[in-house]
């Protein structure tokens, strides 16, 4: 397990491909993080509209970053991210890890005294142009009340699978879910699918940053199993990592679609 400070969204991006690039054989890795600055993070192939330039311009302090994962776009702000990186032949498949990591997420959170499920919704996520990520929820994300909470992205990187997503602390996602998402979703507010909701709607006060990252720990390690300790990058890791910083604070790699 890597715990790690805050970070811009090209070093965070950066990180969570290198560990997934460096994957050994037989082992995994859990790592939670921050941001700093705020960031506006897309999709591997989602299309960047005219509602996120002129976010990003109404907001010139705010950081943007693609990801290697699918999905759609987050405001990442007072948010605990996790990324789990697993051999992609591990845990049956994609789609059972997706399960079993969830459910881990949920574990975690009901050890906070949240009382989170699994989402109810539809089976496939949506297509890249769907709008942003909060403003809908798929089968198995975690959600309170039917309120999403967690939203999560997957992909393959070499031998191993990378999944990483977002618990929302104290920052919702207002400026996507009420005003740019109802745009960018042909002026449907929510897809039919209540707003997300905050960890400081449903607990008060929040945990601390270090109660969080134990919980949430405790409910990934019953969920996936295996021999945990908690550690730094490797110096390969490390080095993989300061080269791909580079390519996802490119423009190129940003403005790709």
């Amino acid at each position: 397990m890597l715990v790690d400070d805050p970070r811009t969204g090209a070093a965070n991006m950066a990180r969570d491909h290198a560990l997934a690039a460096a994957s050994a054989k037989g082992t995994g890795t859990v790592r939670f993080y921050r941001w700093a600055p705020a960031t506006l993070s897309f999709g591997r192939n989602e299309p960047v509209t005219v509602g996120y330039r002129k976010l990003l311009r109404d907001q010139p302090e705010m950081g943007v970053v693609r990801r290697p994962t699918g999905g759609r776009a987050v405001i990442h702000d007072r948010e605990l991210t996790y990324a789990v990186v697993f051999p992609t032949r591990a845990m049956g498949g994609m789609r059972e890890a997706y399960g079993r990591i969830n459910a881990g997420l949920v574990d975690g959170l009901r050890r906070l005294g949240v009382d989170a499920r699994s989402a109810a919704g539809d089976p496939v996520p949506a297509g890249p142009g769907a709008g942003p990520c909060f403003l809908g929820s798929v089968a198995g994300e975690v959600a309170v009340g039917g309120r999403k909470l967690v939203g999560s992205a997957q992909t393959r990187l070499g031998s191993a699978v990378l999944q990483h997503g977002s618990l929302l602390l104290e920052a919702d996602q207002g400026p996507l879910v009420h005003g740019l998402g109802a745009a960018e979703n042909n002026g449907r507010p929510s897809n039919g699918v209540a707003s997300p909701v905050t960890l400081a709607e449903l607990l008060d006060p929040v945990p601390s940053w270090e109660a969080l990252v134990q919980a949430l720990g405790r409910g990934l390690a019953g969920a996936l199993g295996g021999d945990w300790e908690e550690g730094g990058m490797s110096d390969r890791e490390a080095a993989l990592a300061e080269g791909l910083e580079a390519r996802y604070g490119s423009h190129e790699w940003t403005w790709r679609r």
